[in-house]
Parts: structure tokens; sequence; C-alpha cells
């Protein structure tokens, strides 16, 4: 009886030391998760970064056709739009925008790597989420189109 007596006193002992480091480890990793910040500033500005990476690709390739220059290898944010960069709203019954849930408003400055900046550019693109992810798409129902382009001159920096 002794015996069994110890062997539960080991286990429960055993088992107690395995929870309470568990319960240490799981607070220590939910310290170490990353904080989001509460200003709408920085929530604003990251989400505008956030559709340019989502959407990289449909930005280089609209702004290459419509330079038709392949040196074109990147683009900056405008700093004076530094919160505004990236819009969007719901999408309505105009002629390019059927089937498309949001257009995006996307204001950039395209340059090349010798830092020459083409102007200020703003794209439209009609975006469908629900085809983001989608293999295969008919090319009438793509997941995001571009429905205009505006150039104008570059800035200048004062």
């Amino acid at each position: 009886m002794k015996r069994y007596i110890i062997i539960g006193m080991s286990m429960l002992m055993l088992s107690s030391s395995l929870f309470f480091k568990e319960a240490r480890a799981y607070n220590r990793d939910s310290k170490d998760f990353p904080q989001f910040s509460q200003s709408s500033k920085d929530n604003h500005q990251l989400y505008g970064y956030f559709f340019l990476d989502l959407f990289q690709d449909e930005i280089f390739q609209s702004i290459k056709e419509y330079y038709n220059d392949s040196t074109i290898n990147g683009y900056a944010t405008p700093w004076w739009q530094k919160y505004d960069m990236v819009r969007i709203t719901q999408g309505n019954s105009h002629k390019d925008i059927k089937g498309f849930s949001y257009v995006l408003k996307i204001t950039l400055l395209p340059s090349n790597g010798n830092g020459k900046i083409f102007g200020t550019d703003t794209l439209y693109f009609a975006v469908e989420p629900m085809r983001i992810n989608k293999q295969n798409l008919p090319k009438n129902l793509p997941a995001i189109k571009l429905i205009k382009y505006d150039h104008k001159e570059a800035p200048t920096k004062k």
C-alpha cells in the first residue's frame, strides 16, 4: 500500500511540474507575440504596404506596359501621401467594374535603378477577392483588372 502511495505521489508531482512548465512556456510565448499598433495612421500605412505587396506583380506589369520600358524596377510611395497611398472603395455598376467587389486606388512614383522617377502615377484596379487564390480562371474573370491609369509629371522634392 505504501508503495502505491509513493508511486501516486510521484506521478502527481511529475504531472504538476509538467503543467506549470507548460504554463510558463505559454506566458513567455504570448509576450513574444507581435504588438499591434493602436494608431490609425500606422494601421492605414501598413494596410497600404500590405496591398502593394499583395498586388506587386500586377502593379509592375501595369507600370511597364504604360511606359513600355523594361528598366522600371521599383517604385516609391509619395512622401506627401504617407498614409493615403492606397485607398479602397466598393465596386459599383460602372461598365468596367461589373463582377468586381472592390476598386483600389494606388498612387506611386515608378523608378528605375538609376533613381529616375518617371512620374506620379495613380492606378485603379478592380479586385474580386473571391478569385485571388483560384487557379485557371477564365480570361474574362480575372481576380484583379487595371481599369484606369493616371500619369502626372514627376514631383520635385522640396
